[in-house]
């Protein structure tokens, strides 16, 4: 079998970008799903993952929540209840 040396570090590279945007969904699910008594704000976590703020939004899913809370050994924080509807004027 013919060894590449630019083939193996070509794949030990996309390993690790994997690997970096697998840790990006569950950093982003914990800060949506698990943080505290609010979520973490769209805007700062999309500046911060080089994100739209709707790109947040789907961003991780039902799996990633999932393996953030068997890792923190806890369940999700209970979501927040709608805002009050505004008064007409």
């Amino acid at each position: 079998m013919l060894h590449l040396p630019e083939a193996d570090a070509a794949l030990r590279t996309c390993r690790a970008a994997e690997a970096a945007d697998r840790e990006i969904r569950h950093l982003l699910a914990y800060g949506r799903e698990f943080h505290g008594d609010r979520p973490y704000k769209l805007e700062p976590l999309a500046q911060a993952s080089g994100m739209t703020p709707s790109g947040i939004r789907t961003a991780y899913a039902s799996s990633e929540i999932q393996t953030v809370a068997r890792q923190i050994g806890r369940a999700r924080r209970p979501p927040l209840p709608p805002p009050p509807a505004a008064e007409p004027a």
